[in-house]
Formats: structure tokens, sequence, C-alpha cells
């Protein structure tokens, strides 16, 4: 009797009109189109934001480490990216820094221009006579119980002897700071060739009575905090010991500037 109660409930389930007039379940087609059209802009983030900056620095417009953040640097690049590629008819393509379905076709698509490796650096003045200032080598861990944020140092380039000053903004692996004013911009713009680049020079810098020797990278990314003083982020200021944000390994490029600072 009771197989008999259990057929005629299931035979009831089957034939009610609520499970067969059910919607269909969105195809993952449909989900791949929708996402596809999503605008990515500046402060965008996830997965997808992540799998744009690897693409980019695949193709050499991007050149950190994957954050899954859509901010200052990755906008720079999606517009050098943008900027030299074209669409079907020849035409050049929007170049706003966001990247919306023309830009992510193009970005994803085996015809996508690569950066042109024969372009050249701007790299800055090197050292010719006997230096200005000389610092020391001093460890970052002491060097980072120096220091204070939000104060201003000075620094002096060390091939140049051009001085400038900065603010210091973040204390992390190594040193992070802004330009103070747009005079101390262009001055900073002088010691790197005239324009912002991904070059490393040996640095002097002045805190309290003492002249330490670093290392500063050229081109400023990440969150803008000086306001009005024409540089866009921060540049990364490496002291002996200093370690990247990538695997918290330590920069050999950084380090032999260090070491030239300190006249070695």
């Amino acid at each position: 009797m009771r197989k008999i109660v259990l057929l005629a409930v299931l035979c009831a389930l089957l034939l009610c009109p609520s499970f067969t007039s059910a919607e269909p379940t969105p195809s993952p087609d449909g989900a791949q189109e929708t996402q596809q059209s999503e605008l990515i802009t500046y402060r965008s983030t996830g997965e997808r934001v992540a799998r744009i900056q690897l693409r980019l620095r695949e193709l050499g417009y991007f050149n950190y480490k994957p954050t899954g953040s859509f901010q200052n640097m990755s906008v720079k690049a999606a517009i050098a990216f943008q900027q030299m590629q074209v669409d079907a008819n020849g035409q050049s393509i929007m170049a706003d820094g966001s990247i919306g379905a023309q830009s992510m076709d193009i970005l994803f698509s085996h015809t996508a221009k690569r950066v042109d490796i024969t372009a050249s650096i701007p790299f800055g003045p090197q050292l010719t006579g006997t230096p200005a200032v000389v610092g020391s080598i001093v460890s970052w861990n002491e060097i980072k119980e120096l220091l204070s944020e939000g104060s201003t140092y000075s620094f002096t380039d060390f091939n140049t002897g051009n001085a400038f000053s900065m603010i210091l903004v973040s204390v992390n692996a190594h040193a992070e700071m802004e330009c103070v004013t747009p005079a101390d911009t262009q001055m900073f713009l002088t010691c790197f060739g005239g324009a912002f680049n991904y070059s490393k020079r040996p640095v002097v810098i002045h805190v309290g009575d003492r002249l330490i020797a670093a290392s500063m990278q050229g081109e400023p990314h990440g969150q803008d905090t000086v306001p009005a003083n024409d540089m866009e982020g921060h540049v990364c200021v490496y002291f002996s010991d200093s370690l990247s944000h990538v695997g918290a390994l330590p920069d050999v490029e950084h380090m032999n500037q260090v070491r030239k600072a300190a006249g070695q």
C-alpha cells in the first residue's frame, strides 16, 4: 500500500504545471556577455581587473604586480595601450583609460599591439666628476624608525647634485614619497631625464644631520596624497635591506643604486 501511495505522489509532482513552467537558468554565454560589457574604470576592483592587469603586463604596458584594483598605474597603462590600438577600420580607438567592450576585445585578441621595445626611456644625467654629496649605508630597520609619515625631507640627486623636497606618505617594505610642490616635481623630472619613467637613481636623503644613501624610482603610482604638486601618486624610495612589494623580495637594481649613493 505504501509503495502505491509513493508512486501516486511522484506522478502528481511530475505532472504539476508549476515545475514545467519554471524559467530556464541563464546560460553561461549570457553571463559572459553581461560581464564583457561591464565598463572598468578608475577604482574598479575584482577578478576582471586582475585579468586586465595581467594582459597589460604581458603586452608590456603594466610593470607591476596585478592587484585586482584599477588605480592610477592601471589607468595610465590602459591609456598607453589604447593609444597604440586601432579598430577594424584602422581608426584609432578612444584612449580614456577605461576598459569597455571595444578595448576588452582588442586587449585579448591576437592582433593587440605590444609596447615598442625600441622606444627609449629618458634616463637622467649620469655622474661626471665628483658627487656633491655621498650618503652612508643604513639598514631599513633603522631608517624606518627615524622617518615620520607626513614629514618633509630634502633629497640630493647623487649624479647631478640637484636638490628637491618630498613628503613621506607611507612606510611599508620601503618608503613611499611625493614631491612637495610643482617646483620640486620639476627638479625631480630634471633628474630623471625630463619625464616620469621606470628608471632608478642613486639619491641622498637628509634625515636630521645625517646623509643617508638611497635609491629612488621615477614613475609615480598608487594613491595620490599631496595635492597640486604636478605628481599623481607616490614613488618608491629604497634603503639598504628594503624589500619589494612583490613577494617581499629584495630589489637588486635598487640595492646597486644605494651603493652608488654611498660612493661604492
